[in-house]
């Protein structure tokens, strides 16, 4: 079964990327392209909006840009599951920078987690928190483009019917050849390990562990450290002293705290924030970030995701 017509939700940084290499795609009739934002000086440092879109509506630059012979159909919307009517389509793919409840209309969720890029095919999931996310890594406009052509190649082809009737997630390195495409490929990956993450399964759920480790260490050396799962919120600020606990515990608050002092090395605080993440039910993996906010630094545990 071939792909011919595609709905793409979200036109960010991969958003963008993907449709220029669909538009390419020989096989494809028509490309939907829905986002409500319009282009910004930060979108064209590492996507391929230009200066001269910046202040239009990212459909209709995006329009302007791809020049297809196919065609493209912008809806200039915000998008809300079972609320936006969208023109039939044989793929809905969701690249926005937002992590929330999905139900069973969009096919396949895209978006990159350090340098890899994620294909979720599952239907009916179940987020705890709902926010816009961030890329935590800064990516080259060609490694973004490398991205959109993988996922592009994926999208179009016969392999796509087979992950969305398995309900499943593949992962695709970004460092890795074309030949990633190839099944044996995608097999070895999943046996990778890095050696920071010495199996655990936990700890694999954290990205951008390895680079906040030595700050968030540091931080500890002057302070208790604060951790949140999710954004943090003003309110928190405000919990009873007695909804505050230590680690490993963690009950039905959004954060808890590393004790000041108590990180002598790099092994005390991948443990320290295992112990937070095992306690999390939902099977999500975390971006660590430290964040500064009114004269406060914290460590926020985020549900990983693109951006626009």
């Amino acid at each position: 079964m071939s792909v011919e017509k595609i709905t793409v939700i979200g036109l960010g940084t991969l958003g963008s990327a993907l449709c220029k290499n669909i538009s390419e795609t020989e096989s494809l009739d028509e490309l939907i392209i829905v986002d409500y934002d319009i282009v910004e000086s930060k979108n064209v440092h590492n996507s391929i909006y230009e200066a001269p879109h910046i202040g239009e509506y990212k459909v209709d630059a995006l329009k302007d840009i791809l020049k297809s012979n196919i065609k493209i159909t912008p809806i200039n919307t915000v998008y809300e599951e079972g609320k936006t009517r969208l023109p039939a389509s044989d793929l809905i793919v969701d690249c926005r920078d937002v992590v929330c409840d999905r139900g069973s209309e969009i096919d396949v969720r895209l978006y990159i987690s350090g340098r890899i890029l994620i294909v979720d095919c599952r239907k009916n999931v179940k987020t705890q928190y709902n926010y816009e996310g961030s890329y935590r890594r800064q990516l080259s406009r060609n490694e973004l483009n490398k991205a959109g052509f993988f996922a592009a190649q994926i999208l179009c082809s016969e392999e796509i019917w087979q992950i969305k009737k398995n309900n499943s997630v593949q992962r695709m390195d970004l460092n890795l050849l074309p030949s990633i495409l190839n099944r044996e490929m995608k097999k070895s990956l999943d046996n990778i390990i890095d050696i920071i993450y010495e199996e655990s399964d936990a700890v694999n759920r954290l990205q951008c562990l390895p680079e906040n480790i030595e700050p968030i260490i540091n931080l500890n050396k002057k302070q208790d450290v604060n951790v949140f799962i999710g954004e943090k919120e003003l309110s928190t600020l405000c919990l009873p002293e007695k909804q505050i606990i230590k680690l490993p515990e963690l009950a039905k608050t959004k954060f808890s705290i590393i004790p000041h002092n108590t990180l002598k090395n790099s092994t005390d605080l991948i443990n320290a924030l295992s112990d937070i993440v095992k306690q999390q039910n939902n099977l999500v993996n975390f971006i660590v970030t430290i964040r500064k906010e009114n004269g406060e630094t914290f460590v926020e545990l985020l549900e990983e995701t693109g951006a626009a």
